[in-house]
C-alpha cells in the first residue's frame, strides 16, 4: 500500500531494532531503502548492495591522501576537537583506514600508537589480538552491512573506560528530502 511517491509499508523487519519498515524507493539510481516506524534508521535493502569487487571500485574513486588539504583539515580538526582531550596515546586502532591511512598518520605525528586496519586496504586482522583505550572511525560505519554486530565487535575491542569515535554525516532531514541527499548516493 502506497502512502507517498516512493514510500511504502512493507514487511521488512528493521535491522536495528526488529520494528516494522517502510519502503523508500529511489526510482533515479533505482535502489530501494527500508526506514524504521520505531527508531527512524534507513538503510539500503541487502539486494541493492555491491558486490566486493564493486564496493573496492568505489573506494578507488576517493581522493584520500594528505596531498588532499580539506580532507587532511577534517582529520586535524577531529584530533583537536574529540581526541586530545581524551587523556590517551596509546593503543589506537584506525578501524576502516582506506586507501591511504592519512588518520594513523596525524594521530602518530601526535605521539599516539595506531594500529589501522581496513578490509580492502590493509585486512591485517591481527587487530582483532589487541584492546584499545580508542577506536576511531571515519567514513565507514554508514558502510556496515549488519551495524549491531560490527558495534558489539568495536566495543568488544575496547579497553575499559576505552573510547568508540565516530565520525560520519547524520540524516537530520526528513523522508522526502533523504531522497536527494547526495551523501546516501556516495
Amino acid at each position: 500500500m502506497k502512502t507517498k511517491k516512493g514510500y511504502q509499508l512493507i514487511s521488512r523487519s528493521c535491522i536495528i531494532c526488529g520494528s516494522p519498515t517502510n519502503e523508500i524507493t529511489d526510482n533515479q539510481i533505482k535502489v530501494t531503502y527500508s526506514h524504521c516506524t520505531n527508531c527512524d534508521f534507513i538503510y539500503k535493502n541487502k539486494e541493492y548492495h555491491l558486490d566486493l569487487e564493486k564496493e573496492l571500485e568505489q573506494y578507488d574513486f576517493h581522493e584520500n591522501s594528505m596531498e588532499n588539504e580539506g580532507y587532511i583539515n577534517i582529520f586535524k580538526d577531529l584530533i583537536r576537537l574529540h581526541i586530545n582531550g581524551l587523556g590517551i596515546k596509546r593503543n589506537v586502532l584506525e578501524f576502516g583506514s582506506g586507501p591511504y591511512p592519512a588518520l594513523k598518520i596525524l594521530l602518530g605525528n601526535e605521539g599516539y600508537s595506531v594500529f589501522d586496519f581496513d578490509p580492502f586496504y590493509n585486512n591485517n586482522e591481527d587487530y582483532k589480538n589487541r584492546k584499545y583505550q580508542l577506536i576511531t572511525s571515519t567514513e565507514v560505519v554508514e558502510h556496515f552491512i549488519n551495524p549491531i554486530k560490527e558495534f558489539v565487535h568495536l566495543f568488544d575491542l575496547l579497553e575499559e573506560g576505552g573510547y568508540l569515535v565516530i565520525m560520519t554525516r547524520f540524516r537530520t532531514m526528513n523522508i522526502e528530502n533523504f531522497l536527494d541527499w547526495w551523501y546516501r548516493r556516495d
